[in-house]
């Protein structure tokens, strides 16, 4: 009698991952299923509470991301959330690369300024992390000059206080440490 060449290599693959054969006509438990050796349980065991471990790290970076009340750029699931937000809400009119749109710099008497860049080259560093979420809750207009017309929307009513954070976690993330550094001085 040939053995089939698939059952020979599950044979060999069986035996590699510690799986011993059974007989089905004599196994005593569930049939069909591998009857597996103490270095197996282990496996199984550790595997388990490997994947119970990171659920649980990823659960808590998520809750605590929720309960962010500033911005921390050496958070990835701060940095991850606020990246998703940026190509939802901001990329439109500050752009992929925070490089915001041509003629900002000039001045508009009236306002309708194009949208600024939010990289390290814009405005965005000179301002605190408290100034930036203002805006970004707010809007633009309530820290413009009187009769300056500005079109930046406040978010108040569409991201929570923690989105707000996490994206500015992201434009900072950008930002080369230099710069993140100077800036230690402007949250004092």
């Amino acid at each position: 009698m040939t053995i089939d060449p698939y059952k020979r290599r599950q044979q060999r693959l069986d035996a590699k991952r510690g799986v011993q054969p059974t007989d089905e006509e004599t196994e005593a438990g569930l049939p069909g299923l591998p009857r597996f050796s103490s270095g197996g349980k282990f496996l199984v065991a550790a595997s388990i509470f490997a994947a119970v471990l990171t659920i649980g790290a990823v659960f808590w970076d998520r809750e605590s991301v929720k309960l962010a009340d500033g911005p921390d750029p050496a958070n990835a699931a701060q940095v991850q959330l606020g990246r998703s937000l940026y190509f939802a809400h901001c990329a439109y009119c500050h752009g992929d690369a925070l490089e915001g749109k041509p003629g900002w710099e000039q001045t508009f008497p009236q306002g309708n300024r194009p949208a600024t860049p939010l990289d390290a080259d814009g405005p965005a560093p000179v301002r605190s992390d408290k100034a930036l979420f203002d805006i970004v809750k707010f809007g633009g207009q309530p820290f413009s000059p009187r009769g300056y017309r500005n079109d930046m929307p406040g978010y108040e009513h569409r991201l929570t206080d923690a989105e707000i954070w996490a994206v500015i976690a992201y434009m900072q993330k950008q930002w080369p440490e230099p710069v993140r550094e100077e800036r230690k001085a402007l949250n004092r």
